[in-house]
């Protein structure tokens, strides 16, 4: 049923002419023009056998391996294939070395397939497929070495001895599917003499809500009938239903044609058919219908196409309007090879089966991303397990969800033609780090007890206390999600965040943040808080530090400060201390304005009253001065240097806050980290590993 359509009549064109009426069975011949091939083949076997000349053995042999490959068994495709060519490959077209490299591919003969290839391209410079053909040699063994994360599984409750293919969704909560099979109990119970199979009907199934599978039955109606049908695509209410029907026996010469049925009940009725401008007498079939119900995409062999069957679509302005004239999807969907089964994602990206892109053998599921447009980026190969060296086509989604059915031939299966479930299987993701104690920069130590909360937008997933080593650990992380993990250590030690994402994460990773914690101390200077000369205006690179302090006080919403500005002794007493004050209103200002309650803040200006004590850490970085050094007037005057001078005016000249309460907002004996908290906001990724505190 896969080939209802235009892989059927490309026949004629690519075989030998001659009847072979010495050497093969008459038999054999009216088999094959019937498309009858297990018949045929079992005449030319016999017909082999007593071949006058190696150039007829050639051509009886190019007749076996074609209807092998036809067929699908490509074993026995290579081994006849290569027999014709050895017997004689001057009286055979050059396709059968283009074939004979198909199938030598299709059997995972890389290399060998290559050598074909070139000998084909040495007959036939420039043709499409050789070139392709190498390249997919090319890559393939990579994609097998590296397969994507999809896994795939059989479907028993789908699936006969005979072809179960093109699996479609029947209702929008996607429990009800239709399929095309060839099993015992359709209308058509013979041979299609077109196809050479069994005349296939559209089954349906149904899932109920825990998971069970009911019992494979045609549809009701008058969709089935002794014909072939298959290939549907039902509009999102399940009430229309497009189809292919292709015809057998007598009228074995007629295209397939696309037909639409309306539902009545649980049964079909009222099928007629679609006719397509410019496609009168021509192979259509393999149906999508939009969601909207305005566009159909459908597959067609035309002269004027790009050589094999070619993706269409045809479009309405409203359901109810007939629909416009065939367009053509054009590159770089179509190729000289053959483009079948359209689906359309939610997300408009349209999913296709194809032999004429780079691929591993036979038909291979692609993806193409909508464009600007209108139209359709490059398609991407699904690659394995997904596509195989076997036929694999006719897939669909559950809406978003990386899961759903598709369909092949793969070898492992029940029947000819099977349908298999794939999924993406979660990923394992986990956060882990260890929480240390940063308050004395020279000894640092991890930190038992503390308490670690991962959180999401949605509020707290999980909560975590550090063991003995200050160790935490979560798992089971979702996919594409932002998270917020926050540590804290009892009232008399700053809480700290960082966000990280999931996004953009494509195999199993533990993501490790290690969490710096420190003592809340009397009184914290911020660095880098720079003005404009003698006035309280905030420079642009003062933002950094707020920001660090803007973050500090939404995870710590306990708190409350003081914000004190400092300048050096030029100036007189009153200037200075009226610039201070402004300078540290500024900043409560710029807080306020992030979002900070004016009730958690107060500002003090000291001017120049209250001169910077050096510290170790400053002694480190200034080596002209020593721990407990205080930069009064007198202190900076005796300095040898007018850039030492300059170094200490910039020091005194700093803006500081201190804790004032410790309890804001609390109730009495209230912990400020069981409440919920309501004021952590994202600040942008934490890298893989974070260090550093924010001050």
């Amino acid at each position: 049923m896969k080939r209802l359509i235009l892989l059927t009549i490309l026949l004629t064109g690519a075989i030998i002419s001659q009847s072979f009426a010495q050497t093969s069975s008459k038999k054999g011949d009216a088999a094959f023009d019937q498309y009858r091939y297990e018949e045929a083949v079992d005449y030319y076997s016999e017909a082999l056998t007593s071949a006058q000349s190696m150039e007829d053995y050639a051509l009886i042999a190019y007749r076996i391996a074609y209807c092998y490959r036809d067929m699908r068994q490509m074993n026995l495709a290579e081994e006849f294939f290569a027999k014709a060519l050895k017997a004689n490959s001057q009286r055979l077209t050059p396709d059968a070395r283009l074939y004979y490299a198909d199938a030598l591919r299709m059997n995972g003969k890389y290399e060998d397939a290559i050598e074909v290839y070139e000998t084909y391209l040495d007959v036939v410079p420039d043709d499409y497929r050789g070139e392709v053909g190498i390249e997919s040699c090319e890559k393939v063994p990579a994609w097998e070495n590296e397969p994507t994360r999809y896994e795939v599984s059989t479907m028993a409750y789908f699936n006969s001895m005979q072809q179960d293919f093109a699996p479609a969704w029947a209702d929008s909560k996607n429990r009800m599917v239709y399929f095309t099979t060839s099993r015992k109990g359709t209308v058509g119970d013979s041979k299609n003499f077109k196809s050479g199979q069994q005349f296939t009907d559209i089954f349906m199934i149904e899932q109920d809500r825990k998971g069970n599978w009911s019992e494979a039955t045609p549809l009701g109606g008058y969709v089935n009938t002794e014909q072939d049908e298959g290939a549907p695509s039902l509009t999102e209410k399940g009430n229309q239903m497009y189809f292919t029907r292709c015809y057998g026996g007598d009228k074995r010469d007629m295209p397939c044609k696309l037909f639409v049925a309306m539902k009545r009940g649980r049964s079909w009725s009222g099928e007629e058919e679609l006719v397509i401008e410019g496609f009168e007498g021509y192979e259509v079939g393999y149906p999508y219908i939009s969601k909207d119900e305005l566009t159909l995409y459908f597959a067609a062999k035309s002269p004027t196409g790009f050589g094999g069957s070619d993706l269409y679509k045809i479009e309405r302005a409203d359901d109810k309007d007939p629909f416009g004239a065939p367009i053509n999807l054009g590159e770089p969907i179509n190729t000289s090879g053959d483009e079948v089964f359209p689906y359309i994602r939610d997300d408009g990206a349209l999913y296709f089966a194809s032999d004429g892109h780079v691929g591993m053998g036979g038909l291979d599921i692609f993806r193409a991303e909508p464009n600007e447009e209108g139209g359709f980026k490059q398609p991407e190969n699904l690659r394995p397990p997904l596509n195989s060296a076997g036929d694999d086509f006719g897939v669909i989604f559950y809406d978003k969800r990386e899961r759903g059915y598709f369909s092949s031939n793969r070898p492992g299966g029940k029947g000819m033609d099977d349908i298999y479930f794939f999924r993406v299987p979660p990923l394992e993701i986990a956060v882990r780090g260890v929480v240390r104690d940063t308050t004395n920069p020279h000894y640092e130590y991890r930190v038992k007890g503390a308490k670690i909360q991962l959180m999401t937008e949605s509020g707290l997933v999980s909560a975590f206390e550090t063991s003995e080593d200050g160790t935490y650990f979560f798992k089971d992380l979702e996919e594409d999600m932002d998270y917020i993990l926050k540590a804290s250590l009892g009232k008399d030690f700053f809480a700290n965040t960082y966000t990280f994402s999931t996004r953009e994460i494509f195999v199993d990773t533990t993501i490790v943040i290690n969490v710096n914690m420190a003592q809340i101390p009397q009184i914290i200077t911020l660095p880098n808080i720079e003005y404009d000369l003698n006035k309280a205006t905030l420079r642009p690179e003062s933002a950094v530090a707020l920001d660090g302090l803007v973050k500090t006080l939404n995870d710590n919403s306990h708190l409350a400060i003081e914000l004190r500005a400092h300048t050096d002794f030029r100036g007189t007493d009153e200037s200075n201390l009226d610039l201070s004050d402004r300078r540290a209103k500024s900043c409560v200002d710029y807080l306020v304005e992030k979002g900070i309650e004016k009730d958690r803040l107060t500002w003090r200006g000291f001017g120049e009253s209250m001169p910077r004590v050096v510290d170790s850490l400053l002694a480190e970085e200034y080596t002209f001065l020593k721990p407990g050094y205080i930069l009064t007037e007198g202190f900076i005057l005796d300095l040898q240097s007018k850039d030492q001078r300059e170094i200490a005016h910039q020091l005194n000249r700093r803006t500081e806050f201190s804790v004032k309460s410790k309890t804001f907002g609390l109730e009495d004996g209230q912990d400020p980290f069981e409440m919920e908290n309501e004021h952590i906001i994202k600040q942008g990724e934490a890298e893989v590993e974070v260090g550093g505190g924010e001050f």
